[in-house]
């Protein structure tokens, strides 16, 4: 039972003590004790780097602070910016001694503490402030020695558990015989692990477990605290979630619990080391099939595996089948979070995390899906109903990466990524050319564009192809072909560009051009002529041509990219 302001007014030694203000903070508990002797400095700018004694510095929550009556009369304005202080700090409350038989304290003081909520106890002169304070702190040490026993007690009990192999179940039950709720645990692919014995109604309820999972995945829960949800049945849970070296292991779910409620967190902590560790041991036995699975479509969409029946017989247990459409999707990894930090460095168990984090968002969406990892990326394979027009579908798969991307950037780990889509693949054997299809969508788009996006495969067009091309190198072709027009100084050079672009542009067809600009027909001769003049190139001639349209082509990219 923890120590309050309420309890230590029932001891004999505060038999005469009065609750001046503050009594809406009598159930404020006491971890440590604190005495002032004389107010807080006010530092000045010449004082600011001398070491001047100031309490305010050393306040902590949930501290009882003694005084006297006499250091509140030194300044009573300062004193009250001090209780202030104390307020931010969540200080417990303040306790007085009088300078002589009861305490004369002021109105301002009293009204603060008041609003502040901030209890204010009034003691009688012959009190003695260090007999209360050494009871204050026999109660407070007595109290932390019960607490550590039982920290080690559970701390064998779960240690015995790992030790001994047991399952999760085991773990759950015995976190429900120390904090008496119901316990359901989930592993780092948010799948139900083991849960306790009053906790088997939900943990096998279908409906529960896709509303758990679409919690998980939509809401961000905080380190070493939980988080309180209520379902749409009424059912009210906290979520404790577990981290291992920054990687999600799994989660504690304790069932009838809310903000209202004091579980204790101690017995979660304890737990929660167990399941970590055991994650890391599951995840290291599971590491050989997980190394088969990856090396089953390595091969698979590297086009090393030529038989149906193979790709079939071996991918069945994977998820892969015929008679649908598959879209292939490739994940490029740009950015996420490690200890509050942006990192762009990416080892391959970050990769997997990504991987779970982007199945368990698939899952939560009840959306069929295959992910797995492969090089420096996440691949992700889609499936869609065959009546559906590919046009259509492929704008759906869009928007629901577009939303995966929001999802992953505001999560704990803020992931930054981009994602590229191959077109439709109706059989087995189209995924490799899919899955390349994907990654050259990814890769072009990566050399002109580092922010995230989301981009589907096209059949590149001349324009697409001299864009592979250095700008330094476009440019060098530019100016040697167009010479003085490449980047015109004057107005006449600048219409003889404008003329020559339309010309091209309308397929060398001077009406045309001559209808778009407004000019005369022999206006647009004039200047056509002027070109080939300037530029020692003929129109005539289909190379000289072509190497005016490339230059052209050019000049819209330069252009476009503000080059």
């Amino acid at each position: 039972m923890a120590l309050t302001i309420q309890r230590i007014l029932e001891l004999p030694l505060f038999s005469e003590a009065v609750v001046a203000g503050g009594t809406g903070g009598l159930d404020s508990q006491i971890d440590s004790v604190n005495v002032m002797v004389k107010l807080p400095q006010e530092k000045t700018d010449t004082e600011a780097n001398l070491s001047v004694h100031d309490i305010s510095t050393w306040l902590s929550k949930d501290q009882l602070l003694f005084t006297t009556e006499h250091v509140i009369h030194e300044n009573i304005d300062r004193f009250l910016l001090f209780l202030q202080q104390m307020h931010g700090a969540q200080c417990s409350g303040l306790v007085i001694k009088a300078n002589h038989r009861i305490a004369t304290l002021p109105d301002s003081l009293l009204a603060q503490s008041n609003a502040l909520n901030l209890p204010i106890i009034a003691l009688p002169n012959n009190t003695s402030l260090g007999e209360i304070m050494s009871q204050v702190l026999s109660i407070i040490l007595n109290q932390k020695q019960v607490e550590l026993e039982r920290t080690f007690e559970i701390h064998r009990k779960f240690s015995r558990l790992f030790l001994n192999g047991a399952t999760m179940s085991d773990i759950a039950q015995t976190l429900t015989g120390v904090i008496h709720h119901p316990i359901i645990i989930q592993n780092s692919k948010r799948q139900m692990a083991g849960w306790s014995a009053t906790a088997r109604q939900w943990a096998m309820s279908a409906s529960f477990q896709s509303e758990l999972l679409q919690l998980l995945v939509n809401h961000v829960s905080p380190e070493n605290r939980l988080s309180y949800f209520t379902t749409e049945k009424g059912e009210k849970l906290g979520i404790y979630t577990i981290h291992s070296s920054g990687m999600f292991k799994g989660c504690i779910i304790v069932m009838h619990t809310d903000q209202t409620l004091t579980t204790p967190l101690m017995p979660l902590e304890q737990a929660a080391q167990v399941i970590a560790y055991e994650s890391i041991k599951q995840d290291a036995l599971q590491e050989g099939s997980n190394r088969l699975r990856e090396e089953f479509f390595s091969e698979f969409l590297e086009n090393e595996l030529t038989s149906s029946e193979d790709i079939l017989k071996r991918g069945e247990k994977y998820g892969l089948a015929n008679g649908r459409n598959h879209w292939i999707v490739v994940c490029k990894p740009l950015s996420h979070s490690f200890d509050g930090q942006t990192t762009f460095q990416l080892g391959p168990s970050q990769l997997d995390h990504l991987m779970n984090e982007i199945q368990a968002y698939f899952d939560a969406s009840e959306i069929q899906t295959i992910v797995v990892t492969k090089g420096d990326h996440v691949v992700i394979i889609l499936s869609s109903n065959p009546d559906t027009q590919p046009a259509e579908q492929e704008g759906d798969w869009i928007r629901v990466l577009l939303q995966l991307q929001a999802h992953l950037e505001k999560g704990k780990d803020k992931w930054s990524a981009s994602f590229g889509i191959g077109n439709q693949a109706e059989q087995l054997e189209r995924f490799p050319r899919a899955y390349q299809e994907a990654c050259l969508a990814l890769k072009h788009r990566l050399e002109t564009n580092n922010q995230p996006f989301v981009v589907s495969y096209r059949v590149q067009q001349v324009p697409d192809l001299i864009k592979l091309l250095p700008y330094h190198k476009l440019n060098e072709f530019y100016i040697s072909i167009l010479k003085q027009l490449a980047y015109p100084k004057s107005e006449e050079n600048l219409e003889l560009l404008q003329t020559l672009d339309t010309y091209l542009q309308h397929n060398c067809n001077v009406k045309e051009t001559a209808s778009v600009l407004f000019l005369h027909r022999n206006t647009v001769f004039y200047r056509l002529n002027k070109c080939e003049a300037l530029l020692g190139l003929s129109f005539k001639d289909p190379v000289d041509l072509l190497k005016l349209r490339m230059a052209i082509i050019i000049h819209q990219i330069l252009l476009a990219n503000g080059k």
